[in-house]
């Protein structure tokens, strides 16, 4: 990959921008420079600056919010709206969804730009424009235009959310993690698009903690660190050593995975032929392979985990992982059948209270909607888990009050652990996605679970949180905490899973030992792919 030629035009150029919100300064003199027909890497650490950066660029903060210099093409803009930075040529992929769940994914596609019959809204021209647009970017047999997007995975969603912005005739397209719900191939798809964007002159800045991503995509990559610009360098001639040593200005200490449990160590959970129905079974494939198990999200899995294990859940969006995690929690969408031992106890599946109480945890994938109430506290966030307890209650336990100093004590104590980035009395929803994650784990860690459930517990989290994330994992399983994980990233599964159970169409089709997995094998189980022939 080459550098970019000098006399390129600069697409977009950023000079001192300063943002606060209240007291706290979240940009200080922060600088970039995109130019016509590259791709742009963006990196930092949970809490850089990198998402309020890009809404500067995208009009949510408008100008009069932040001070600076930013200019398209030349041209200084002072976007006070998100429809002043469109008409600019700038379309943005925002890491937190910008979609309205209880509309279809036809009237999402053409927000701000509804096609108008005698003054009403067109819905069957939205329809097809809708199918045109999924067609061009080859999902239309996965999604249906007039399906309402609350009814889609949070997969399937960001792929809406990614067609939204590429339909617009953009000059600047900016993408904050967009592959973070995507499967190997999708992403694979996206990147595809890009690069025939970028060959086609369009100008990309690309944000993503997957340095790999950066590195395969990239022509340079500018990383913030605390609100500043730490640095550019052309990705040709740089490492991922120095981007990280840019990205945390610290030696990021890698933490070695825990040696499997003993062969003898005491199965926690078992899972014996479970099985789960579909919510609707409109939503399952008539035909082709899986359209039997596909009337059922999750279909005959067996499984077990020991104490001190963690076994990984890997398969493609789809493939029953959150449906069985979420199942196990007592979250099942449809009627279940086959049997769930805890301790060689039958697991009572019937709600998320009861999952508690027999020593179970979720970090569920979608963190803002299911993991964290976002109007409480950070102190409250943690706390919410354990407000029966005494430790908590306090003496007004019997009278239902809650002891707001040992809350906040309880609190103070895990954002010190966890190294948080946010006060205990700040509203969680001002944290960073990292940061976020960090609060949805550490609720659960007051008094340790025995079966604790993962699904996706690293998308969106930069390098150093991920790193302290798997230590804290590590320190879980040397404790004997049992640890069941769904991720879709495969150097997460190979590196972390003591075992690997592959999932398609909600079957399991596969059980690799982690040392002896490769992403070819696991690759080849999620999709049905057949063995490439000896050469």
């Amino acid at each position: 990959m080459s550098a970019v030629a000098p006399e390129r035009r600069k697409a977009l150029e950023l000079v001192g921008i300063d943002k606060r919100f209240g007291g706290v300064r979240a940009l200080s003199e922060a600088a970039l420079v995109a130019y016509e027909g590259e791709i742009l890497g963006l990196c930092g650490e949970n809490g850089a600056g990198k998402s309020t950066l890009l809404k500067i660029v995208s009009g949510v903060h408008p100008w009069g919010t932040w001070r600076g210099t930013m200019r398209v093409f030349g041209e200084e803009q002072q976007p006070r709206s998100t429809v002043d930075s469109r008409r600019a040529g700038i379309a943005i992929v925002h890491q937190e969804l910008m979609l309205v769940p209880e509309l279809s994914v036809a009237a999402n596609l053409a927000l701000g730009s509804e096609p108008l019959r005698f003054g009403l809204i067109d819905d069957a021209a939205a329809y097809t424009r809708a199918r045109t647009l999924l067609e061009r970017f080859g999902f239309a047999g996965e999604i249906d235009p007039a399906t309402p997007v609350g009814e889609l995975g949070i997969g399937l969603r960001q792929v809406v959310e990614i067609v939204r912005a590429l339909s617009y005739e953009t000059r600047i397209l900016v993408l904050d993690e967009p592959t973070a719900a995507l499967t190997e191939r999708e992403t694979q798809r996206l990147m595809a698009w890009l690069r025939d964007l970028r060959a086609r002159g369009t100008t990309c800045i690309y944000v993503s903690h997957r340095l790999g991503e950066i590195f395969a995509l990239c022509d340079r990559i500018t990383v913030l660190r605390d609100g500043r610009t730490a640095g550019t360098v052309v990705t040709a001639e740089t490492s991922s050593e120095e981007v990280i040593g840019l990205m945390v200005g610290r030696r990021l200490e890698t933490k070695r995975a825990p040696d499997p449990p003993p062969a003898d160590a005491k199965i926690c959970l078992e899972i014996s032929d479970l099985s789960v129905g579909l919510a609707s079974a409109a939503s399952a494939p008539a035909t082709g392979p899986g359209a039997e198990a596909g009337r059922r999200a999750v279909h005959q899995v067996s499984l077990a985990v020991r104490e001190g294990e963690l076994v990984a859940l890997f398969g493609a969006m789809g493939s029953g992982r959150t449906a069985l995690l979420a199942t196990l929690f007592g979250c099942a969408r449809g009627p279940v059948t086959g049997t769930v031992r805890l301790g060689g106890e039958n697991l009572d599946l019937g709600s998320p209270r009861a999952a508690i109480a027999q020593g179970l945890a979720l970090l569920p994938e979608d963190r803002k909607g299911l993991g964290l109430v976002l109007e409480m506290t950070v102190a409250e966030n943690l706390a919410l888990p354990w407000l029966a307890s005494r430790r908590v209650m306090g003496p007004g336990a019997g009278l239902g009050l809650v002891d707001a100093l040992a809350e906040r004590r309880l609190g103070e104590r895990r954002i010190a652990e966890l190294r948080i980035r946010g006060d205990a009395d700040a509203p969680v929803a001002t944290l960073s996605g990292g940061n976020q994650q960090k609060v949805v784990l550490g609720k659960w860690l007051e008094h340790p679970p025995k079966i604790l459930l993962l699904d996706e517990p690293t998308r969106g989290v930069d390098v150093g949180a991920r790193e302290e994330i798997y230590g804290i994992l590590g320190e879980l399983l040397r404790r004997g905490v049992a640890v069941l994980l769904a991720s879709s990233d495969l150097a997460e599964v190979l590196r972390l899973a003591h075992r690997i159970v592959v999932l398609r169409h909600g079957r399991s089709v596969g059980e690799l030992l982690g040392a002896e997995a490769s992403e070819q094998a696991l690759v080849q189980l999620a999709t049905g792919a057949p063995a490439a022939a000896p050469s």
